[in-house]
């Protein structure tokens, strides 16, 4: 019967690291998408095929998101606006941070790419993503806005005033939450990131000309990424996370085949 239990808690082990190995595979695959957009071919665009096309956007319509925030501005310029509500639930041993709404929206926009203006048709990748931050499709790195839906608790709010907590404080990634239950005492988060006209896009798809011009949108042999902000910084964050977790997985299987051996003999 011991021996069935060390086998069993050797299995736990070696099962947590091999899904610490598959999300490190998934985060290669974003790896992998981030290089595609940075291969952008600044010569001549070809239809009929794959293409990234970069530069300044320009917008036609702008985006309609269905919640805008409480610090919204400038809503008549925005080419693509993607945001999500963040709720902090109760786990078994402590909290998340879990999306529990979420949206990408797309204006009628269109890329000035070298000489040419490429339309980009993203409606089927804007009604399929869910949390547009967390997406094998969308680059966008860290959410430029970042605001609480609510009152703070009186720690937090005092963490906060003190210098402690919050963007710039010597403790920025500390929340001291309370939970009964699934239900926590901090307010739900609002978090967005807005690509107005003239700011930089890429985006990667298949390249089709229309009576009206180029027009660049997602199939499914190629489908639409977009990426906006510093790629670089957004890839060295990967890198980063890829190594962190093929280390835990490294070590949770080698624990898992250690307590095995140690189980059998």
């Amino acid at each position: 019967m011991e021996t069935l239990f060390v086998l069993a808690v050797a299995a736990g082990f070696v099962l947590f690291g091999v899904m610490a190995f598959s999300s490190a595979r998934r985060l290669g695959s974003r790896q992998t998408t981030i290089d595609e957009l940075e291969s952008t071919d600044e010569g001549r665009l070809e239809p009929g095929g794959e293409a990234t096309v970069s530069g300044p956007v320009s917008v036609v319509e702008p985006a309609s998101p269905e919640q805008t925030g409480p610090e919204s501005n400038e809503t008549d310029s925005a080419a693509l606006w993607a945001w999500r509500l963040r709720r902090k639930e109760g786990t078994g041993n402590g909290s998340r941070w879990r999306t529990v709404d979420g949206e990408l929206a797309v204006g009628d926009v269109a890329v000035d790419h070298s000489w040419d203006r490429v339309r980009i048709d993203a409606a089927a990748l804007a009604a399929d993503v869910d949390d547009p931050f967390d997406s094998s499709q969308v680059f966008l790195g860290e959410p430029n806005t970042d605001v609480y839906l609510g009152e703070l608790d009186p720690i937090n709010r005092f963490l906060e005033r003190t210098g402690l907590a919050g963007e710039d404080g010597v403790l920025s990634d500390v929340e001291v939450t309370v939970s009964v239950g699934k239900k926590t005492t901090m307010p739900d988060k609002y978090q967005a990131t807005v690509v107005h006209s003239g700011d930089e896009l890429i985006v990667h798809g298949e390249l089709t000309e229309t009576a009206d011009g180029y027009v660049l949108r997602g199939t499914d042999e190629t489908p639409l990424s977009i990426a906006a902000g510093d790629l670089e910084a957004q890839e060295e964050r990967l890198r980063s996370e890829i190594r962190m977790r093929k280390v835990v997985s490294g070590v949770f299987v080698g624990l898992g085949v250690l307590v095995a051996i140690l189980g059998i003999l």
